[in-house]
């Protein structure tokens, strides 16, 4: 690489584009996006003379160059004599923070205007400085939009231009402006030829798509790709005023993904420096970055943060196991998320099946992760080696090689981070070795290269599969004695631990668990900080494994015993073992029935962590709150567990943190659901409503799914408070909210709020739009495969055969039973049988057909199991509405006393239907209150029918 002589070069902004530079300045650093510049200014050209201005949406996500574009356009507006005198640039600030309805739009314009026209009018622009002081103070006029809209087009008028009205991030703007704002401006811009729009998105938002939203078709849309290695090298040639070749520049490419914005970043990288100067320039640089790498891992949703966090910490091609197993979450989880990943662009996936890989799609926010994480120098020299190995190749790599040899006699620091980087990189320890300067002779960090490389092969034999081949490779390598070891004692301890997750895998839990404990046989009195955690790890997966059999007392004796091994240990990874161990604890306790125990097992841990800052500490604190709330609700002490409920919200319900969110969330899902048992329908709504409030504008699924809920118990709550319109009303957020969910755990709520919805608008008496409302269900739902959602279909048929009765419409009720049928059949539906039956007796009863209908009745009383609550709710339903159909209730009454069994479990109904066909029922007085309800329910089934 050469450097080419440069003169005060300008320095290319990251950010702030065009901020104090000259409009040749700007043109002068445009190197690349040539042909976008061109596709814009041929779309404004075309604007000059026409009655019609064609508006244009810039897409691309951040970083990608979008305001450099703008920026660029705005030059070549001013400099540009084709365009200098028709055409005015008008650039509002990229986060339009105050725009909210259209008068605070053109309050923008006329403020951006009077700034832009000061060249070329400084009367105009004084006159215009006055207008908008004097217009932002009639905040409260009414006619304030129009008036501020004709002093912009008035200016444009006296100055002879069109205005190129220029939106950054017109997404955001969107979602926060008033409802109409869309619509009011597409009306402006389709009505005045004066005024051309010229916005930007980070992507192609759902508006865009939406026949019914205001942004449909209105925009020529221009997407900005990648970068490709051309334009990467012009750019670096730009930047750096260096001259760099194709071959040199593809490294960088594939690490900024095509990014203009990284790649500028990248930049402050040079050839020229020593190793300990561009650390120190490393690090600087993440320093300087922080917010903008931040702000790119913060976008994504919680769950798929957290995959992306793993693999990003990899550092390498990796498989879906290593990136579950660094994430801590299911497999098949991780797998989901991982495609999504793909989908978005954010991550890469290469091969397929077991040999599948993924890696980031932008490696540099592995760097930047990696610095954030790992602080001490050996860490950040470990890092800057592998960026500079995947930077460098051939005769250069070696020439970097010789001058990290020469630093490493200067720093340990530098010399022990080579050591962890000559582990990894198999080029760079060759290298080293032809320094004369061995991998062996480095300082160690518990693993030599030889153990570090049996690791790695025992790794790649468990996710291929091959058990068998692990437990030999393990064997192979720990010695049998003791006290005589083959390979190093932490590589051992690792080794052992694999060869007992093999046995696990291969159905040996006794082997699995004797593994287990040669670990903390070997190595438990070691002092090794390494080896301790290792044997921690051991004892907690021998527990689990222990739990996992049955076996609950000796799991609970296992983790006591790292509970008294490592329980005052000030060692991070040790305390999460103890605390994962009190946690698996009070889990066994709870399998044994024994709830008290458990109970002060999670506040012993609340205890011994809660005021930690550590954040895996506070996420097991939480769910140590948690399952206590959750265990002093078994035991029927709701008071206490709304206590213990409302002590997590407390702790954690300001954190940004998403699984603590998770925790916050679900604490606040069952309390309202005992709020509900205990019947404070008040209090449901309320802690409903602050899950909405903390979470309901938060993208991640697990938090949209608890919102969901909230908002569909919500509703039933007030159902049950007697206010059908406000359950219509809380039925239809749902529905625009989640209606388009892919996700069928999301989807059962929508189809949950459907059904609460026609339900209330049959209790309103309309009960055409009841049905229309089941229909709906059906209709979005009828097809899938999901159970619990056919369930949910299930249920809107049956209502709406319910309600086709309640309207004497029982060939429609019939045609109903034809499709419950089916869809059991289908889908192997619970309880298919009395679901249909209880349907086919309503319509059999309209129909007067009863001997029919007793011979339903006696089917669903044989199906009946006094255990079931669902079948006890089906006769507490069913019934009234049967006989308010016209059965005949001393029949029902007879067919119940038929089986002593039933006639005991259902007798406060039978005692209302004997009441109902007119005899005298002796009972006890509280099951004769009961009767008089259930009557009263049949009287309301009756008045629903002639209403």
């Amino acid at each position: 690489m050469s450097k080419a002589t440069v003169t005060s070069k300008p320095r290319l902004r990251k950010f702030h584009v065009g901020t104090g530079q000259s409009d040749q300045e700007i043109i002068d650093q445009f190197v690349v996006r040539q042909h976008a510049l061109d596709t814009v200014l041929e779309v404004l050209d075309g604007n000059i003379e026409s009655d019609s201005c064609q508006h244009l949406l810039v897409v691309a996500p951040r970083g990608r160059g979008k305001t450099t574009l703008l920026v660029r356009v705005i030059a070549e507006l001013r400099t540009n004599p084709r365009y200098r005198d028709r055409l005015l640039p008008l650039r509002l600030m990229e986060e339009s923070q105050e725009v909210f309805t259209l008068a605070d739009f053109w309050l923008e314009c006329l403020y951006y205007l009077a700034k832009t026209s000061a060249p070329i009018d400084t009367a105009l622009a004084d006159e215009l400085h006055a207008s908008h002081a004097v217009l932002t103070k009639s905040w409260t006029d009414p006619a304030l939009e129009s008036r501020a809209r004709a002093t912009v087009l008035d200016a444009a008028d006296r100055l002879g231009r069109k205005l190129v009205i220029m939106v950054e991030n017109l997404q955001a703007l969107c979602q926060d402006a008033d409802k109409d704002f869309g619509w009011e401006l597409r009306q402006v811009l389709q009505a005045e030829p004066q005024i051309m729009l010229l916005a930007t998105a980070t992507s192609r938002f759902a508006a865009l798509e939406d026949a019914e939203a205001p942004f449909f078709e209105l925009f020529r849309t221009l997407c900005l790709p990648p970068l490709d290695t051309e334009e990467c090298r012009r750019l670096w040639e730009a930047i750096t005023g260096e001259e760099v070749d194709t071959r040199r520049i593809r490294p960088l490419r594939i690490l900024t993904g095509g990014s203009p914005r990284l790649m500028v970043v990248l930049a402050g990288f040079s050839r020229d420096h020593s190793l300990r100067q561009l650390m120190e320039r490393l690090v600087e640089l993440i320093d300087d970055h922080t917010e903008y790498f931040r702000g790119h891992i913060e976008d994504l949703a919680g769950s798929e943060r957290r995959v992306y966090l793993a693999l990003i910490d990899l550092w390498q091609e990796s498989t879906t196991a290593e990136v579950a197993a660094r994430a801590r979450m299911e497999i098949r989880k991780v797998s989901a998320f991982l495609g999504r990943l793909v989908e978005r662009g954010a991550v890469v996936a290469e091969g397929s099946g077991r040999n599948r890989t993924y890696y980031p799609a932008e490696r540099l926010y592995s760097i930047y992760y990696k610095l954030r994480r790992d602080r001490d120098e050996a860490a950040v020299v470990r890092n800057l080696i592998h960026f500079m190995v995947t930077y460098y190749e051939g005769d250069e790599l070696a020439d970097l090689s010789r001058q990290l040899v020469i630093e490493s006699f200067e720093s340990d620091g530098i010399r022990e981070g080579l050591a962890r980087a000559a582990k990894e990189v198999p080029e760079l320890r060759s290298l080293l070795e032809s320094q004369e300067m061995a991998v062996r002779d480095l300082p160690q960090e518990g693993v030599d290269p030889e153990s570090f490389e049996a690791l790695i092969q025992i790794r790649r034999h468990f996710e291929s599969g091959d058990f068998e081949a692990v437990i030999r490779l393990v064997d192979s390598l720990v010695a049998i004695d003791p006290g005589n070891p083959m390979i190093d004692p932490v590589t051992e301890a690792q080794a052992i631990r694999w060869k007992a997750r093999a046995q696990g895998q291969l159905g040996d839990s006794a082997a699995e668990i004797a593994t287990f404990a040669e670990v903390v046989e070997r190595f438990g009195v070691s002092a090794d900080r390494e080896l301790r955690v290792h044997v921690a790890r051991a004892l907690v997966s021998k527990g689990v494994k222990q739990g996992e059999l049955g076996d609950s007392v000796a799991a609970i004796a296992t983790f006591d015993a790292v509970v008294e091994r490592f329980g005052i240990s000030a060692d991070r990874e040790l305390q999460v073992q103890v605390a994962w161990a009190l946690a698996l604890k009070g889990f066994a306790q709870s399998q044994l029935g024994d709830s008290v125990a458990a109970i002060e097992t999670y506040a012993a841990l609340v205890q011994c962590y809660g005021a930690s800052t550590d954040r895996e500490l506070q996420v097991l604190v939480a769910r140590a709150l948690l399952s206590k709330g959750l265990t002093q609700l078994e035991i029927g002490d709701s008071a206490a567990a709304i206590a213990t409920l409302d002590a997590l919200v407390e702790r954690f319900g300001d954190s940004a943190d998403r699984e603590l969110q998770a925790e916050v969330a679900l604490a606040l899902f069952k309390k309202a659901l005992t709020q509900e048992q205990l019947g404070d329908l008040a209090a449901v709504i309320q802690t409903c409503d602050a899950v909405v409030g903390r979470y309901g504008d938060i993208g991640d699924l697990e938090l949209q799914m608890v919102v969901a809920w909230a908002l569909v118990s919500k509703g039933a709550a007030q159902g049950q408070l007697g206010d059908p319109t406000a359950v219509i009303d809380i039925s239809d957020a749902v529905v625009a909210r989640f209606g388009d969910s892919k996700g069928p755990e999301l989807q059962a709520q929508v189809a949950r709020a459907l059904i609460n919805k026609g339900v209330a608008q049959g209790r309103l008496g309309d009960s055409a739009a009841a049905i229309a409302t089941f229909a709906e269900v059906v209709e979005r739902f009828g097809d899938s495969a999901d159970q619990e959602l056919l369930d949910e279909v299930d249920d809107a048929i049956r209502n709406a055969a319910e309600t086709l009765c309640m309207m004497g419409d029982a060939e429609g009720a019939l045609r109903k039973v034809d499709e419950l049928r089916a869809l059991a059949r289908r889908a192997h539906l619970n309880e298919p049988l009395t679901d249909v039956a209880w349907v086919e007796a309503m319509a059999r009863t309209l129909l007067g057909e009863t001997a029919r209908v007793d011979e339903l009745f006696r089917d669903i009383r044989a199906a009946f199991d006094p255990d079931d609550e669902s079948m006890l709710r089906a006769f507490q339903r069913y019934v009234p509405t049967l006989v308010a159909l016209g059965a005949e209730p001393g029949v029902l009454a007879g067919v119940l006393e038929e089986d002593k069994e039933t006639h005991e479990a259902l007798r406060p109904l039978v005692v209302a239907l004997r009441l109902e066909a007119g005899e005298k029922v002796r009972a006890p007085a509280e099951m004769l209150e009961v009767a008089a309800d259930i009557r009263a329910a049949i009287e309301e089934r009756r008045r629903q029918r002639t209403s």
